[in-house]
């Protein structure tokens, strides 16, 4: 069974609530700088859960099939859980701008996480007796904000932001990756902006300390490969307690991260939580990271009328899914312009099923064919015989795999 390399909160944007996350490394080994190069996962993809409400979440057996491939050809994959799913805080809303909100919210973590991830060993390691992967070291106080990396010489990044059935729906709507990142620039001390972007840095640094060890022949075996880790749980805040700003939409539910902390505490062993003291800084002066290539990932997507229904008719692509406005006009922009243009504009795969329960075959297929004729078009759709919408029928998840492995190879990602 794939184990995930890292699972940790993070709270929503929205308002706050933790939302639970996994990380999952590819199992790679490298003898050659050029190989390291080539072959480093500055690739990435998001994979978003089913419907809460109907018990989806990011252990549902076709996300974990999809991570499974993805992972397989080298990509490091991201999950979480919507609020309300899993052990997710909160519950699922009504209008599907919260879930919106929590997907830019892991957006955002992991795109700074790929970017400040160095390459694993460049040589192989020594045979010498592996042991657990230490816990994180405390970031020390005397350290700026401002010397925290921010680039890496790496070819450039390339991020899959993909979904199955209601994930995809999500994801299918986001604010343009440009939009995203605005929102982690230029962050103030204590705001959930800045908790976000600390805690892809004490993740990026666990990982980063092991490619070190790696490299240097100290911490794994020669038979070892980066990314077969001990899985390390991260919960709590990366930012003092005291610090943390609060609102009267967001302070009850920092209430119940913190006594979430408190029980988390006494059940977790052998981890540490990074440590950073942020007490003489103002402003965090996290400058904008480049953005990556974005390619898109539908499974089953959902259509109207079920997708309005999901949402209560209202229009996720409209104004800004922030409180505070920001990303308003990418917002706009994308909600003027045709429908499903940032998927013709963006490699983009579609994979669903002639027996899907939710969307009849004849509405899915007219609906592919039309993004996929329009012109100079990045769009392209995979229809599976037999499959329905929880592609439980003989023979189908294998066909979808292959498909989607079949899209990277054309894409050049695998």
């Amino acid at each position: 069974m794939l184990e995930p390399t890292f699972m940790f909160t993070i709270p929503s944007l929205h308002d706050g609530i933790p939302l639970n996350c996994r990380i999952y490394h590819p199992h790679q080994r490298f003898t050659s700088s050029s190989n390291v190069q080539k072959q480093w996962g500055s690739r990435g993809a998001i994979v978003a859960h089913p419907y809460t409400s109907l018990g989806g979440c990011y252990d549902d057996l076709v996300v974990l099939s999809v991570v499974a491939e993805l992972v397989k050809i080298g990509i490091v994959v991201g999950t979480f859980n919507f609020r309300g799913a899993g052990s997710s805080k909160g519950t699922a809303s009504w209008t599907s701008k919260p879930e919106l909100v929590d997907y830019i919210s892991f957006t955002g973590l992991f795109v700074h996480y790929i970017n400040d991830t160095v390459p694993p060993s460049s040589v192989e390691p020594s045979p010498i007796q592996s042991r657990a992967p230490p816990g994180l070291t405390r970031i020390q106080s005397t350290s700026a904000i401002t010397s925290i990396p921010i680039t890496q010489n790496l070819p450039a990044a390339l991020l899959i932001l993909g979904g199955y059935s209601y994930g995809s729906l999500i994801a299918s709507h986001l604010p343009s990756i440009e939009a995203i990142l605005d929102k982690f620039t230029n962050i103030a001390k204590g705001s959930v902006e800045a908790e976000i972007r600390l805690r892809a840095h004490s993740l990026s640094t666990q990982w980063n300390k092991g490619a070190h060890e790696s490299r240097k022949g100290q911490g794994l075996r020669a038979n070892h490969k980066l990314g077969d880790s001990t899985r390390i749980s991260f919960g709590g805040e990366e930012t003092e307690p005291g610090s943390r700003r609060t609102s009267r939409e967001s302070r009850r539910s920092l209430d119940v991260i913190r006594r979430s902390v408190d029980r988390s505490r006494k059940l977790i062993l052998r981890t540490q939580c990074a440590e950073v003291d942020t007490s003489n800084e103002a402003q965090l002066d996290f400058k904008k990271i480049a953005a990556p290539q974005i390619c898109y990932l539908l499974i089953s997507p959902l259509l109207p009328p079920i997708s309005l229904f999901l949402t209560m008719f209202s229009k996720l692509s409209g104004p800004s899914p922030f409180k505070d406005g920001a990303c308003s006009s990418q917002s706009k922009r994308r909600a003027s312009s045709a429908m499903g243009e940032h998927l013709v504009n963006h490699p983009t795969l579609a994979i669903y099923g002639d027996s899907d329960f939710f969307t009849s075959k004849k509405n899915l297929r007219k609906w592919a064919e039309g993004l996929s004729e329009r012109p100079d078009s990045m769009f392209r759709f995979r229809e599976i015989g037999g499959a329905g919408h929880f592609w439980q029928e003989q023979g189908v998840d294998a066909k979808m795999r292959a498909s989607l492995r079949e899209w990277l190879q054309s894409c050049r990602i695998s």
